[in-house]
Order: structure tokens, then C-alpha cells, then sequence
């Protein structure tokens, strides 16, 4: 979905929907996947294209590194004869399936990457953001729940299909990562991580980093990095944002087993950095800001000045196998494109998607 503004830290359609009553519903045996199933490609990008917010228009597009083409601009709905359902959120992968957060349907759909054929719904969820899997077993979703309030984060149990348990955390939970037995989870509407030990599915306590955390992840270290956009404040009619009073953007490093961080902030206040990633090496950090992409190595003690491409992305991804950059261009008014860059920052192609692609998955 398309933010009110560059600044907005909870997407605006999040808001305005509501949450359901917990119900789960689980795979269906028919769609079980055969073993001589094969991957459509075998260099696979999924785009997730979120759609417009009460449309349920929300796909996922399939681009071939192998052919350099779109295969599929309209995966799920193609291949499973049914929308994929009310903004697409993200998706994460795990073993041969891949995970499907769908926001404002309140959802998670679970497909076989081989041939992208629906397995399974959990639905009934509040307002989910992102998942990640801590084994084959196990995984976990944030949850806003409702806006203004706390969220939560649902651990799911991958081989049945349903929710073991809710666990509580910030405000507007959005991304979160893994290192060693630990969960990190942002909790965008203040300025703290959760840690969750995930042998025990228990809180071991907060950490305090910059205001309106937005993304983590995790190093070849196991170190996690936590990105802030700021907290944006506007004037008393909403027609402006007051600077006076918006806080800077920031990047804070944890060391698993504390729970301090030590954070470094961004040049200015008018720009809100985002959508932080990570190479495939897990030594290289990429994020939006300032209408550009900025890069810096792991090891680096201050933050980049310049950014490595100059240009506003809705969605940001880099490739683990050839550090290519995949850039997503949010109109919502159409398809939308991404741009694909080399590592040194000059541009590759660029191919169409569906509307509003906002995250990539490598398989």
C-alpha cells in the first residue's frame, strides 16, 4: 500500500481495517506436494506485490534470473484459480514452502515453491506484518492487533498449521529476525526490540534503540542491526510535518546476550531510512533513505554520506548470490516496475510487475 507520506511508519490501509477472531484453518491433503514435483525455475525471484488496500488485488510475480524475463506477473491467482486476497505484505521461505503474510485479510498463506500450489491458510490473524521460521517446526508473525495499542507476536506450528501461542510485544510490531536461539522483533510504534528466547517462547526483555524501529537483521556475526525512521510529528491539522519536533532516523547494532544497543543517527530529520537488508556474504547493509539506496559494510564506524543509487524505492532487495539490487516502484495506480542494478550501482533492465511491489524473495 501506498504510505501518506514518506514519513508514515504504519502503513495508512493498517489502520483502517480490523482485526478477527482467531480461527485457523489447515492444508488441505489434495494439494500435498508429489516427490517428482520441480521448481518452475530453478533462479528464482518472487516480487510480492501488495495491491490496493480493499482490493484484494495482491499477487506475486514470478522473474526468471535464467531467462531474464517475467515468467508469471500473476502467480498465486494463476496457478491456485482464486486472489490471493487484501494486501500482500511479505513472504519468507522455508525449506520448499514459501509463507505469505496477507494484512488486511488477515492471513497467512502457505504454498509449494515448486509450483507455487496453495497448502495451507491460517487466518483469523490480527493484522499480520512479517513471519520468519526458526526451524522446520516453528515459526512466528507479528501482529498490530489494533492501532494505538499493543501488538503481538503468533507462534506457529509449520507442521500442523496453527497458532501454539500469542505473545506480547510493542506497538505496531513490523520486522523481525533471528540469531542463535533469540528473536528480535522491532516494535515500530515506540522505540524498543523485543527479545523472545525461541526454545521457550518466552520475553527476555526489552532494548531500547533509536525512535520507530523498522527493520532488522542479522550479520555474519550473529550481531543484530535494527533501522529506525524517526518519530514524525505533524502540525495540529495534519497538512504538514513539523521538524521542529520530528526526531532523526537511526542504525543500532546489538550483541546477542545484551540488551543494550549502541545506535549511530542519520544526517537529518527530513528523510525516514527503511527497508533494511542484507548480502548473501551477511557483511554488506543496504537501506532507503533520502530518496536513494545507501550501503555500508558491517565493519564500517560511520555511516555513508552518499548514496550508491540515486532513486526512490517503494521496495528493496539484493540478490545473496550476485549482490544485484532489485528496486520496486510503488504507483498503485497501474503495474508497477522494478529496476534491477549492479552492486557498483549502475543500472541493469528493468521489467513490469503487479501493483505496489514491495519486497523480493530469492529461491
Amino acid at each position: 500500500m501506498k504510505p501518506v507520506s514518506a514519513f508514515t511508519g504504519l502503513p495508512f490501509r493498517v489502520l483502517l481495517s480490523s482485526a478477527a477472531a482467531l480461527t485457523l484453518f489447515s492444508c488441505d491433503p489434495n494439494n500435498d506436494p508429489t516427490p517428482e514435483e520441480k521448481p518452475v525455475v530453478t533462479s528464482s525471484v518472487f516480487v510480492v506485490n501488495e495491491g490496493n488496500f480493499r482490493r484484494a488485488n495482491s499477487d506475486i510475480s514470478l522473474f526468471s534470473k535464467a531467462n531474464n524475463r517475467v515468467t508469471n506477473a500473476y502467480l498465486y491467482t494463476s496457478v491456485n484459480g482464486r486472489p490471493l486476497g487484501d494486501v500482500a505484505q511479505s513472504i519468507a521461505v522455508q525449506d520448499s514452502l514459501g509463507y505469505i503474510v496477507v494484512n488486511n485479510s488477515n492471513k497467512l498463506e502457505v504454498v509449494s515453491l515448486a509450483k507455487f500450489r496453495y497448502k495451507a491458510t491460517i487466518t483469523g490473524l490480527k493484522l499480520p506484518r512479517y513471519f520468519v521460521a526458526a526451524s522446520s517446526d516453528k515459526g512466528y508473525v507479528t501482529e498490530t492487533v489494533a492501532y494505538g495499542g499493543d501488538g503481538q507476536v503468533s507462534v506457529i506450528n509449520l507442521k500442523t498449521n496453527t497458532v501454539t501461542k500469542t505473545i506480547a510485544v510493542g506497538a505496531q510490531p513490523e520486522r523481525l529476525t533471528i540469531s542463535g536461539n533469540r528473536l528480535y522483533v522491532t516494535n515500530n510504534g515506540g522505540n524498543t526490540v523485543t527479545v523472545i528466547n525461541t526454545a521457550t517462547d518466552v520475553v527476555e526483555g526489552t532494548i531500547t534503540v533509536g525512535d520507530a524501529p523498522n527493520s532488522a537483521v542479522t550479520d555474519r556475526n550473529g550481531n543484530v542491526w535494527v533501522l529506525s525512521g524517526g518519530n514524525v510529528v505533524y502540525n495540529a491539522d495534519y497538512t504538514a510535518i513539523d521538524y521542529s519536533k520530528t526526531t532523526k532516523g537511526s542504525l543500532s547494532l546489538i550483541v546477542p546476550g545484551q540488551l543494550t544497543a549502541q545506535t549511530r543517527e542519520v544526517a537529518t530529520n527530513t528523510s525516514s531510512p527503511g527497508r533494511l537488508t542484507i548480502n548473501g556474504r551477511r557483511d554488506q547493509l543496504y537501506y532507503t533513505y533520502r530518496g536513494g539506496v545507501y550501503t555500508l559494510n558491517i565493519g564500517d564506524a560511520n555511516l555513508p554520506t552518499n548514496p550508491l543509487i540515486r532513486r526512490s524505492f517503494y521496495g528493496l532487495g539484493v540478490d545473496p548470490q550476485d549482490n544485484t539490487i532489485y528496486g520496486g516502484i510503488g504507483s498503485f495506480t497501474t503495474n508497477d516496475k522494478v529496476i534491477r542494478y549492479q552492486s557498483n550501482g549502475a543500472a541493469i533492465d528493468s521489467f513490469t510487475v503487479g501493483i505496489g511491489p514491495n519486497s523480493f524473495v530469492f529461491y
